[in-house]
């Protein structure tokens, strides 16, 4: 009795539509009874996660030490936070993969530099953290030389190779699994083949190879080809929209999520959909693993334009929202804890139990589904041990979403679930439940009695019943309140180790990071990648609600590369098309000065150009202010060019060059101002 009226005391705090009541009836509540069989074992868990990709991580690393810190346990340490399973992180190719380009370890043939970018430091924090962790790479692209663009090729097995063992010798996390090439052609049987022999002779025979099972017919041939069946350990779907490949699934591989979305919305809505998500990937399309993208936002406002927002703390599709380094601000949304109902209570090894009415995972006739899991066989755990996952959620996913995974509402549901085997002795389960009105509440416990559970669940409710008594919602202090990037900023790039990356300075195409205390572009070819196009390199820093700034350094053109080669210092810098994936800077708040001393701003016949005398390609101290929209720039000190009232646009700072040539900055300051 004492248990009844606790759970219908939480029910008065959190409102009508609240975690779904224990052991208490609704009037006018649909009933249905549904079997449990513990013995209907199925499938391994494979485990929820999320994937660093198209530079998203960037900013994270620029933040202070504790809420840097913060952010990660949030993510992936066990019972605290979302306790993700799954790490997946882009294999860095100088290549334009989505809000930027992340570096490359191996700029060019025989260039090795383990420490560059983040990734691997990502991965290294969250195998710390959780040393079960799976770590799952794959390439948006790749630099130019690998197989002289040619993607499918001996340099390219090479290259994925060299970053295996940079995540293993440098950053000492051994890595667990190896796409092919993202949201494009999977290459021929021929290649996969090759590529799991080198990683067997590499002493990466435990790293298993995941294949896009959306690029048909290739997955097909998992059928007839017994070898390449053998070198593929699972296949994956993006946005699979209650799709799955009928091939990967006759041919007894694993199927997997490898990509969707919880939208961007940063709300209750975005946890909704990404909640009935997970669970309903298993129950209609079998999926053992659902990763999302973002595991974090830590990119630019100015970068994220194309997927929207619904406030100023919310950027992006994520867990968590991480975008103010210079604040130390994040923000923790409902989204990150639908997580939490799952890795919390069950990791990767354990077994779902089968679908259909006779197993342990199926639809709600009322709306909704249920997914039961129990430890594998052997483990030290009680054979009694469960843990039962009920959503009725209605959250819209959203254009980003791709599509809605199915629901309905046809109001609060009475569920007596009939356990049968060792289950039906648990005794008492533990009841977490989040709902729009609270997220992540333990809401009491239950009893199992004589093999019956019964619950009463709300509409747009999630709750997980399990034996376990270690669930946590993790709590930091509040972090620093927001505020806008300074105002005043400078950098003489004297304090970072060769390959760092800049404080601030987002790449949107080529690579550039520090060498000899200069911020030097060191892509040295167009890269073949998943974009489009891959425009010249540049690289933003700043607000992207700036009008009047000026951006001074010192730079050299160091052309070492056919075709245009310049320098470059602008404003007015954003994301310009709506999920076509181009950065620009308005050509018309931008200062190009070439290796010929020729400069620019502008284009077209109504560009401002002119010429200075006797010029050297060496270094040269350039200042550009943008003013109530009239640039003027100066060279070493002289006035050299003034256009009046042509930049017109808002926009973050930026530095550029041409033609993938090795440009460099140093002494770099900037200002902002009000305009008006």
């Amino acid at each position: 009795m004492q248990g009844r009226m606790r759970t219908m005391g939480l029910v008065l705090v959190l409102g009508g539509a609240a975690a779904g009541a224990v052991g208490m009836t609704v009037t006018g509540a649909t009933t249905e009874t549904v079997t449990v069989d513990g013995n209907a074992v199925g499938p391994s868990f494979d485990g929820h996660g999320g994937l660093s990709a198209g530079a998203t991580t960037r900013l994270l690393v620029d933040y202070p030490e504790k809420q840097q810190s913060e952010v990660l346990d949030y993510l992936f340490t066990p019972g605290f936070g979302a306790s993700l399973g799954v790490l997946k992180v882009e294999i860095g190719g100088d290549t334009q993969s989505t809000d930027g380009t992340e570096a490359s370890h191996m700029h060019f043939k025989g260039d090795l530099g383990c420490n560059r970018g983040y990734e691997g430091w990502l991965a290294k924090e969250a195998r710390k953290r959780n040393p079960d962790i799976k770590i799952w790479s794959l390439s948006w692209g790749v630099p130019g030389w690998v197989g002289n663009h040619s993607y499918f090729s001996d340099d390219n097995i090479e290259y994925q190779i060299a970053w295996l063992k940079c995540l293993r010798d440098s950053w000492g996390v051994e890595p667990d699994l190896l796409g092919l090439w993202n949201e494009r052609p999977q290459g021929t049987v021929s290649y996969v083949i090759e590529l799991r022999e080198a990683l067997n002779a590499a002493g990466f025979d435990n790293v298993g190879i995941t294949m896009e099972s959306t690029w048909q017919p290739l997955i097909n041939q998992v059928l007839t080809n017994a070898t390449f069946n053998a070198s593929i350990v699972a296949a994956t779907k993006h946005y699979p929209c209650n799709t799955t490949t009928a091939s990967a699934v006759e041919a007894h591989l694993k199927f997997w999520a490898g990509e969707d979305t919880p939208t961007w919305y940063g709300n209750w809505t975005a946890a909704s959909c990404w909640g009935r998500k997970l669970s309903q990937h298993w129950v209609n399309i079998n999926a053992t693993s659902t990763v999302a993208w973002a595991v974090l936002w830590s990119a630019y406002p100015g970068v994220t334009g194309h997927f929207g927002d619904e406030g100023p703390e919310f950027h992006g599709n994520a867990f968590i929202t991480a975008v103010e380094p210079w604040s130390g601000h994040y923000k923790v949304p409902p989204v990150l804890w639908m997580n939490a109902h799952w890795g919390q209570f069950a990791t990767p090894g354990w077994k779902f139990l089968s679908i259909g009415p006779a197993g342990g995972s199926n639809l709600l006739a009322a709306g909704g589904s249920y997914v039961t899991l129990v430890p594998p066989a052997g483990s030290t755990y009680p054979p009694s041990t469960f843990t039962l996952i009920v959503e009725t959620l209605l959250g819209d996913c959203g254009a980003l979403g791709k599509c809605n995974v199915p629901y309905q509402d046809l109001g609060p549901q009475d569920l007596v679930f009939d356990l049968k085997g060792a289950i039906a002795g648990s005794g008492t389960a533990h009841v977490w439940c989040s709902s729009s009105s609270a997220v992540f509440v333990k809401v009491g416990t239950t009893q199992v009695t004589a093999g019956v559970l019964k619950m009463t669940m709300q509409p747009d409710t999630i709750c997980t019943v399990t034996t376990l008594t270690n669930g946590t919602k993790g709590a930091h202090p509040i972090p620093p309140p927001s505020k806008p990037f300074p105002t005043h900023h400078e950098d003489d790039f004297s304090k970072y180790a060769d390959d760092a990356l800049a404080y601030g300075f987002s790449d949107m195409y080529g690579s550039f990071s520090v060498r000899n205390h200069t911020l030097s572009q060191l892509a040295t070819d167009h890269p073949d990648g998943w974009a489009p196009t891959n425009y010249d390199p540049l690289t933003f820093i700043g607000d992207p609600t700036w009008t009047d700034v000026k951006v001074s350094a010192s730079a050299i053109v160091n052309h070492t590369a056919p075709g245009g080669q310049y320098v470059r210092l602008c404003g007015g810098c954003l994301d310009k098309t709506v999920h076509g994936i181009i950065y620009a800077c308005a050509s018309e708040c931008c200062f190009n000065l070439s290796a010929t001393g020729a400069w620019i701003i502008g284009e077209g016949k109504d560009a401002v150009t002119g010429q200075l005398p006797s010029f050297e390609d060496t270094w040269h101290a350039i200042d550009m202010t943008i003013s109530k929209g009239t640039v003027t720039a100066s060279v070493d000190g002289t006035a050299v060019a003034k256009a009046e009232g042509v930049c017109t646009t808002a926009g973050m700072v930026a530095l550029g060059c041409g033609s993938y040539h090795q440009c460099a900055f140093r002494d770099f300051s900037l200002d902002a101002w009000s305009g008006e």
